[in-house]
């Protein structure tokens, strides 16, 4: 039996963040805020044994994981594979201007492949396909740092780690938690090919429990 264990942190807050614009696979700086967030994450995770980190490379996800990993002696991969969701002419666009038609388009799925972005399918295929291939180079015991986006982790729940983003943001706003927090976002595992989350900040383990229950009785 091989378990590999995921350490997964959002980049930093961002200058697009602070605009409120659709930000995906074009990129803005770091803020003082988003320093901090990674900073933060650094002295969470300063006690893990981590053997790698992978990272998203984009400029923001890069420059936290430069954060997070300083005076550490990790090598770090990165991957664009584990890029922010394509949103492809939407991107850069001040989302208030258009909630409505983005509420509709992210609300069952992904459905950006009309502009020139990803689908349910190419998003999919892509997280599956590079976080398949990380598990691969690694050894049993191994825990990895992963950096990368919010809307990466919001769909990846239910394509790779089978739960109900929905559910499971219900069940962090109902707690008072951030749903898409900049930094530390939870662990989560492969053991020998099933993938699973294992922690969240906030949420108890009977509660992640319960997402996979959930799921089952659909």
């Amino acid at each position: 039996m091989k378990k590999v264990y995921f350490y997964y942190v959002r980049h930093g807050e961002t200058l697009f963040n602070v605009l409120n614009r659709m930000q995906g696979w074009c990129d803005s700086p770091l803020t003082k805020k988003g320093i901090e967030n990674a900073k933060e994450a650094r002295e969470i995770l300063a006690k893990v044994p981590l053997k790698a980190a992978y990272v998203s490379s984009s400029e923001r996800c890069r420059d936290t994981c430069a954060v997070i990993v300083e005076g550490r002696n990790i090598p770090v991969y990165e991957r664009k594979g584990l890029k922010e969701v394509n949103f492809g002419t939407w991107e850069g666009v001040e989302v208030d201007k258009h909630l409505d038609e983005i509420n509709r388009r992210r609300g069952t799925g992904i459905h950006w492949d009309d502009c020139g972005g990803d689908s349910n399918e190419t998003f999919g295929n892509r997280i599956r396909e590079t976080y398949n291939k990380i598990y691969e180079e690694c050894q049993d015991g191994d825990r990895i740092l992963i950096v990368s986006h919010g809307a990466a982790w919001l769909w990846m729940q239910g394509i790779l780690l089978g739960i109900d983003s929905n559910m499971f943001g219900r069940m962090k706003e109902s707690k008072g938690l951030t749903k898409l927090p900049n930094g530390f976002n939870g662990v989560f595992s492969c053991t020998d090919g099933t993938w699973r989350l294992e922690r969240v900040p906030g949420l108890t383990e009977e509660e992640i429990k319960s997402l996979y229950e959930n799921m089952e009785e659909k």
